[in-house]
């Protein structure tokens, strides 16, 4: 039987482990929380550590907490070598404490665990926030969406830049945990599942039609690891702050005070009031991230796919389109209308009827493709 490592990170509040779990329930796994080997090593060595005192720890005695983490890496690298199986190490690669940061893996500890891929978990900021609030270790702080997101863009650049160290780079995946557990199974498990980048209009769009493009992919998810980037749901409140902001300037008025934002999530809609100022702070730069983490996506998939049913085109799916062809990536497009020569030029194939591109995608799964 083969050997597979997983570094799985992502930032706290983003509920990574609970993830894992629900995919432990599934699927058979040896599974290391990097922390409790910590906490077992410090009890060696006469400390007590917790989730409550390990950050202040590590602020006094830096030197003292990376032997701690050195030794209990090793501890798992020496259990991943006796047995065969998958192994997926969970941490944060990126903490932020009273001001600092911290690292949870450096890269020559990375290099020592020669994992075979990478993934790190998202969610959108609101919910992020939520589980930290409830969360003994981080409740006291009142995060602001600003800190939030300059904790996720770090988490995200580490961990990428940490799959490139290597030479072939490491398989690298970002996953919202609005994708439910399909897809992190897929991307660990059945690895002879290409990965596909759903590209789709959002802005403009309502439930009805995103009801559509989940039917969409739940049609090729039998034959394909499917990344809707619409699962990260930090784009409604995008859209709704764009909405209101374009509103206020056009009858010459200043924002409210406060800001209603319902996300449509899988299991139903939630509305959060958010302070405008905390949105406005960080709206440049979850704009930002929407973007290179749209592009990261893109880059670890084998093909994009676009579902385009309306004439009107978008924006966004036609800088995916472009950014795909200049990452050597195959375009695939369902486009029930005369394309534009520009569409058509970052296109590899398009088909103007939805079930003869599902029957294509399906033909070609896990065959070598060319155009």
């Amino acid at each position: 039987m083969s050997r597979k490592v997983v570094i799985c990170t992502g930032q706290p509040g983003a509920g990574r482990d609970k993830y894992l779990q629900a995919l432990r329930s599934q699927q058979d796994f040896h599974y290391y929380h990097l922390f409790d080997y910590i906490v077992e090593e410090a009890e060696k060595q006469g400390f007590t550590l917790n989730k409550l005192n390990v950050l202040d720890f590590y602020d006094s005695k830096p030197g003292a907490l990376e032997a701690f983490r050195a030794s209990a890496l090793k501890r798992i690298i020496d259990e991943i070598r006796k047995r065969d199986g998958v192994h997926v190490i969970s941490t944060p690669y990126h903490f932020e404490w009273k001001g600092k940061s911290y690292k949870g893996l450096r890269q020559e500890e990375v290099k020592s665990l020669d994992p075979d891929m990478f993934l790190v978990i998202l969610d959108d900021l609101i919910r992020v926030r939520e589980r930290l609030k409830k969360d003994p270790q981080w409740r006291e702080y009142d995060f602001t969406l600003v800190e939030l997101a300059q904790w996720r863009r770090a988490e995200i650049m580490g961990v990428y830049d940490l799959s490139r160290f290597f030479t072939p780079h490491k398989e690298f995946y970002l996953v919202a945990r609005e994708h439910g557990v399909e897809l992190l199974k897929d991307l660990i498990f059945n690895q002879h599942k290409k990965k596909v980048y759903l590209s789709h209009p959002i802005t403009g769009e309502d439930e009805s039609f995103f009801k559509k493009v989940r039917r969409f992919a739940e049609s090729l998810q039998p034959y394909y690891a499917v990344f809707d980037p619409y699962m990260i749901k930090d784009w409604d409140m995008v859209e709704t702050w764009r909405r209101m902001r374009n509103e206020a300037l056009t009858r010459g008025r200043d924002l409210p005070e406060k800001i209603d934002v319902t996300i449509e999530y899988a299991d139903g809609p939630r509305r959060y009031e958010l302070e405008s100022w905390d949105i406005e702070t960080a709206i440049k730069n979850i704009r930002a991230q929407i973007i290179d983490t749209d592009y990261k996506i893109i880059e670890s998939c084998h093909y994009v796919v676009v579902y385009h049913p309306r004439e009107q085109l978008s924006a966004g799916v036609m800088s995916e389109m472009i950014q795909a062809k200049g990452m050597a990536k195959f375009v695939y497009v369902f486009y029930p209308f005369e394309p534009s020569p520009f569409f058509e030029w970052y296109s590899t194939k398009i088909f103007s009827k939805e079930d003869e591109m599902i029957k294509f995608l399906r033909k070609i799964a896990g065959k070598e493709t060319s155009p």
